[in-house]
């Protein structure tokens, strides 16, 4: 969505007692820093009850309180980066992707990440990167991290992920998992040095690993999935690519495949002018098949569909009307959804691959809001998007139904593309 243009500042006054304790048994006031955590608590609430699309006119569920006043007790014994992870809990309690609390960017907390990168296949959390000097980790299965067995990961860090629905566990979950106040979170314990991590290699044999962890750099941004770093893997397939590429085009044979990654305008040309040459390449040899890849579309700027989507309109209807499919999955969020559920219910696409990370109708918008102690950065969403009229649906659910496998992804194969083109001879 359209992000604003300045961030809304959040006062919170922490009050200060004038008078002298009467008795030395009386307890102490909270010190600055678990006095400003809790400041930071209560501004996000009433930046919630002020902002957003739900909690501005509903009085707030029992388990935000709950969870707000939890965070308020606990919170001086977590580390900083721990508390940061749990105001990100209590803010996914508002029950929208859009409204989170980021996990870097805070001016008072220096997150830190272990130097791998993770992802949920449909046989498990796998690394699929790592940083330079632990490539030989790259491949192997998680079979702990930071004592947590693999089968309780992804489930302990649910309550941690803001989200539509619940493919956006499965999107978020493996990076928050990264962050060193959401393992402490998980894990419910500190941990002030390494990271202990028990992998599983391509050969079969478990390896135990101290995991050194390194400042987190950068906003919190959702990255596309990268080809296969695995050592003698073969080239990458159509669709890992070119991700950064907001969209580009190809023919493979009679089909026309394209690559739709963000909504927003390139450096070198509108969506609306990639809108009008996709237009003119289909009158200049209309394809059978024309296939809409957002696997890797996370968003952008809405108001910028229109001119892609009629001609998708157009292809499907007429005299000889062509197929359309799109292939979407877990990274396809907020504008890339209305896209979705605008090419299913005005072009007639069939729709395959995994299901989004977001409803055909949603609650949405990134409004940022800087809390006032910590410094981080938060949204809170402001905006209802009903693309289909009624729709209740958790997503649209794809049909041929496909989650990736490790196996196929680090041999850089693209089994949802070969089963629609296949479909199509």
């Amino acid at each position: 969505m359209r992000r604003a243009s300045a961030l809304l500042a959040l006062l919170c006054l922490v009050g200060a007692a004038t008078g002298q304790a009467k008795a030395a048994a009386q307890p102490k006031a909270p010190d600055e820093r678990v006095a400003g955590w809790r400041s930071d608590v209560d501004a996000w609430l009433n930046a919630l009850r002020e902002q957003h699309y739900v909690w501005k006119k509903a009085p707030l569920q029992g388990a935000l309180r709950e969870a707000a006043s939890r965070f308020k007790r606990d919170v001086p014994g977590w580390s900083d980066e721990r508390a940061l992870a749990e105001l990100a809990r209590v803010a996914a309690l508002a029950g929208d992707g859009h409204t989170d609390v980021r996990m870097v960017g805070a001016a008072r907390v220096a997150s830190r990440v272990v130097p791998i990168r993770l992802y949920q296949f449909s046989d498990g959390l796998f690394v699929i990167d790592a940083e330079p000097g632990l490539e030989r980790l790259i491949g192997a299965r998680v079979v702990s991290l930071a004592g947590v067995p693999a089968e309780d990961l992804m489930r302990r860090i649910r309550p941690y992920v803001a989200r539509d629905n619940d493919n956006g566990v499965l999107w978020v979950g493996p990076r928050l998992l990264r962050f060193v106040g959401c393992l402490e979170a998980v894990a419910g314990r500190r941990l002030p040095g390494k990271v202990p991590a028990r992998l599983k290699g391509r050969d079969g044999a478990e390896t135990a690993v101290q995991l050194e962890p390194v400042p987190a750099t950068g906003m919190f941004r959702a990255p596309k999935l990268i080809p296969s770093r695995l050592a003698g893997a073969p080239p990458p397939p159509l669709y890992l690519r070119d991700v950064e590429k907001n969209f580009w085009l190809r023919a493979i044979g009679d089909a026309l495949y394209v690559q739709f990654n963000q909504v927003q305008n390139a450096p070198d040309e509108s969506l609306a002018a990639f809108a009008g040459r996709l237009d003119a390449e289909i009158g200049k040899r209309p394809p059978r098949l024309l296939v809409v890849d957002v696997r890797h579309n996370n968003g952008g700027n809405l108001d910028l569909l229109d001119p892609l989507i009629a001609v998708l309109s157009r292809f499907t209807s007429g005299d000889r009307p062509g197929r359309l499919v799109v292939l979407c999955g877990r990274n396809t969020f907020s504008a890339a959804q209305v896209f979705l559920a605008r090419a299913e219910h005005e072009a007639r696409a069939e729709i395959a691959g995994e299901p989004s990370s977001s409803k055909p109708n949603f609650v949405g918008e990134f409004n940022p809001v800087e809390l006032p102690w910590s410094g981080a950065m938060a949204s809170i969403s402001n905006r209802y998007h009903e693309t289909i009229p009624g729709d209740q649906r958790q997503w649209i659910e794809p049909q041929p139904l496909l989650v990736l496998g490790s196996t196929d992804y680090f041999a850089n194969a693209d089994p949802l593309l070969d089963a629609v083109l296949a479909s199509d001879r």
